[in-house]
């Protein structure tokens, strides 16, 4: 009896663990100690430790946290003392001492170390909670403060650098203190999705260039729509800081350029091309499916009969038995043209080889400048530049009328709408004015088959330059009818030119 009775009075003990960053050794250090003081004091370990890894001791808990669920274990009775190593292990806010100390609960807490046992007086905890509670706060001050200064020196904040740019540690920083430093592989990847796109290509066709060319994220992983988009949103990579965002989500479309801060590390691409790939995206629905091509006139040559946009497709053949008697060849696919309305479906890649000849002839002659398409009106950058700084102030006058309350928020709502309208309007202006040509980098070319089959040539850069220059028309040539050759193959494709290209 007296044995039974022993056994019911000593405490079973609960072990909580705590850190603020993701660190398995941490956690796995508390419980140790945890648990070599439970075995020193002869107690029991009542089930499973709750750890809380990455969650801070400052701020509410949530109910998926290994608080909740230690609380949610002490309501039903399976423990008896909570046991951690140290109290700011426990928390650093009186919010959640008052959770499990009277009335709510009476848990008694016992430390590994730092002597405290609320088993008679809670004091001591509450004290030492509410110094660590003040701690935080003068922490957050100091934070917050480094970070105002920080920001106007035009440095980002601490944590991943984008792709392009390589994060620069405190020991290793130059006297200008720079945090960001060009990574000149990934940079190659930044200027190229920036080059295409201003030079009209899909976002869906420049993820799947870089793929084919086997450029990965930081990551490891494949391009997508929506990572290409990223980073044409991204002010960082044109070396300008944008303001801190509230809420839990950060919104690049949500941006206003005139409100970034200058940024002190070298831009990777010109702020004109930066507002020019905003201005095409900001309030366009991501299509994050894309509009990816695999092959170079999918979607731009034309069907001759009913003049609608061709496809690709997988053809497949389907060989005879062999005259020896040996059977038949194995089948194999290759890459066909498909008329959308049934009129054809042809081999594909004679078709490509004959109107890539045809593009390398037309770039080789002499006037490839004569193709280049001219700015309809010579605009002044700078004059540009200008109008959307005086917009930008003339928001923050707005801004600073209406919170001290010399304009009604009807009043200001009207004047922020027509400024963004403005603005708007002067981006519109900078994004056609530092438009890229899709045929300027032909311009000083010496050897147009070269540029044309080099690996570093796009399959969006080649369907550019086969756009501006030509409209491919695809011609059926009958059943069972095989085009082998060049010749045949320009008997049965029509080039329509376009523009100066005639």
């Amino acid at each position: 009896m007296d044995t039974e009775h022993a056994h019911h009075a000593m405490p079973r003990v609960a072990l909580y663990a705590r850190q603020s960053v993701e660190e398995d050794q941490g956690i796995a250090q508390q419980i140790a100690d945890c648990e070599e003081e439970v075995r020193r004091r002869g107690w029991l370990v009542a089930g499973d430790p709750y750890p809380d890894n990455d969650v801070s001791g400052s701020t509410t808990r949530g109910s998926k946290t290994q608080w909740a669920k230690m609380l949610k274990a002490f309501d039903s009775g399976e423990f008896d003392v909570l046991m951690v190593t140290e109290v700011d292990r426990l928390t650093r806010s009186l919010t959640d001492v008052l959770d499990i100390r009277p009335p709510r609960r009476d848990i008694r807490v016992v430390t590994v170390r730092g002597g405290i046992d609320t088993e008679d007086d809670d004091y001591m905890l509450k004290q030492l909670v509410l110094l660590a509670e003040r701690e935080v706060k003068i922490k957050a001050q100091r934070a917050a403060r480094y970070a105002r200064e920080r920001r106007r020196a035009g440095h980002p904040s601490p944590g991943k650098a984008p792709h392009g740019y390589t994060w620069v540690a405190a020991a290793n920083r130059d006297q200008a203190s720079t945090r960001y430093i060009i990574d000149r592989d990934e940079a190659v990847d930044v200027r190229q999705i920036f080059k295409e796109f201003l030079s009209g290509s899909a976002l869906g066709q420049i993820a799947r260039d870089l793929n084919t060319a086997g450029r990965a994220t930081r990551k490891g992983a494949r391009w997508h729509t929506s990572t290409v988009r990223r980073i044409l949103m991204n002010p960082l990579y044109a070396a300008l800081l944008p303001p801190t965002q509230g809420g839990a989500s950060f919104d690049l479309s949500s941006i206003d350029l005139s409100a970034c801060t200058a940024g002190a590390w070298e831009p990777l691409i010109e702020r004109d091309h930066l507002v020019a790939a905003r201005d095409k995206l900001v309030g366009v629905k991501a299509n994050h499916q894309g509009t990816a091509r695999k092959w170079l006139l999918s979607g731009l040559a034309i069907c001759a009969v009913c003049r609608q946009p061709v496809r690709s497709a997988r053809g497949t053949t389907h060989p005879t038995a062999r005259k020896d008697g040996s059977g038949t060849a194995p089948s194999r696919s290759y890459h066909t043209y498909r008329c959308v309305n049934g009129h054809f479906m042809r081999g594909g890649g004679i078709i490509d080889e004959f109107v890539s000849e045809v593009c390398i002839s037309r770039l080789s002659k002499p006037d490839t400048l004569n193709l280049l398409a001219p700015k309809s009106d010579t605009v002044d950058v700078r004059l540009l530049h200008s109008q959307r700084i005086a917009l930008g102030n003339r928001r923050k006058s707005v801004l600073k009328q209406l919170a001290a309350g010399r304009a009604t928020d009807e009043e200001a709502e009207e004047a922020l709408d027509d400024l963004a309208d403005q603005l708007r309007a002067v981006d519109s202006e900078i994004a056609r004015a530092v438009a890229v040509d899709p045929l300027a980098e032909l311009v000083d070319i010496e050897d147009a088959r070269a540029w044309w089959h080099d690996e570093e040539r796009t399959l969006a850069r080649r369907r550019t330059v086969v756009e501006a220059l030509m409209t491919v028309i695809i011609h059926p040539v009958g059943y069972g009818k095989r085009v082998t050759g060049l010749d045949a193959a320009s008997e049965a494709v029509e080039i329509g030119w376009k523009g100066r290209a005639r």
